[in-house]
């Protein structure tokens, strides 16, 4: 029993580690988190692909609130970008409908991290560096975010 609450603890503590560690120009830790669009998804996979990660705060049955997020995704998708919707599983709340791969963070998953402040949008470029963090007042600043993201799937800095 005391070995398994030590485990709980070191899971706990590298998955705040990592997520406060976490900064634009940083390499991105791999995670792999069920999707509840289907099978589970790891983020290495996506590597050589532009990837776009919105991770929710509380979300129970939130589909209105992705809309926006979800009409931004698809625009973009023929530039290549992958875009995931990431929430923490809660037992109370369902998980939204959506065309976008919602994925589920659990704390019991050890190949998992959290991202904190929540809510929050990254940008990770195809070799898997975050290049841009978005975390103050994110759900104001969708223009913001819909335009920084134009720019930079346009300019695709990381080929040059």
């Amino acid at each position: 029993m005391v070995g398994y609450i030590w485990k709980i603890l070191l899971i706990i503590t590298c998955t705040i580690a990592i997520a406060d560690a976490l900064e634009p120009g940083d390499k991105v830790p791999d995670f792999v988190m069920a999707s509840s669009n289907g099978a589970p998804q790891r983020l290495s996979e996506q590597i050589g692909k532009p990837v776009l990660l919105i991770w929710l705060d509380e979300c129970d049955r939130c589909e209105e609130g992705l809309i926006d997020w979800q009409y931004m995704a698809e625009s973009w998708a023929f530039e290549g970008l992958k875009t995931w919707v990431v929430l923490r599983k809660h037992k109370k709340n369902a998980a939204p409908r959506s065309r976008l791969s919602v994925l589920e963070h659990e704390v019991s998953n050890q190949e998992a991290w959290w991202f904190e402040p929540a809510p929050a949008v990254m940008f990770i470029s195809p070799d898997g560096v975050l290049d841009y963090l978005f975390i103050d007042k994110v759900e104001e600043r969708k223009l913001e975010i819909a335009n920084k993201l134009k720019l930079w799937l346009k300019n695709k800095k990381w080929f040059h």
